[in-house]
């Protein structure tokens, strides 16, 4: 499932609880959801999908230095170091898989 598809299926849940008039923990019960999961959900559903997507990643090959290894350190704090002997399509698979 991408995050697209989690998305969707998390906002259906979210208003499947509204529309149950139930507590969200009877709902969460009741349903099999954890109950941190959904309140994950519900939070991150609340943040606009432009503050969730990062800006784009610019790896420029042509410019090569001594560096041992790339760092990548992302707005939401993640930082990532990588083997400067990694190709552009290598950083950008592990870059991907981060998100």
């Amino acid at each position: 499932m991408n995050q697209e598809q989690k998305r969707a299926h998390w906002v259906s849940i979210v208003e499947q609880q509204k529309q149950s008039q139930l507590s969200i923990k009877q709902f969460c019960t009741d349903s099999g959801i954890s109950y941190q999961t959904f309140y994950y959900w519900s939070k991150r559903l609340r943040v606009p999908d432009a503050m969730q997507t990062l800006p784009p990643i610019i790896v420029d090959e042509h410019e090569y230095t001594q560096a041992l290894s790339v760092n990548i350190t992302f707005t939401n704090g993640i930082r990532a170091e990588f083997p400067a002997t990694l190709s552009q399509a290598q950083i950008r698979h592990w870059v991907a898989a981060l998100l």
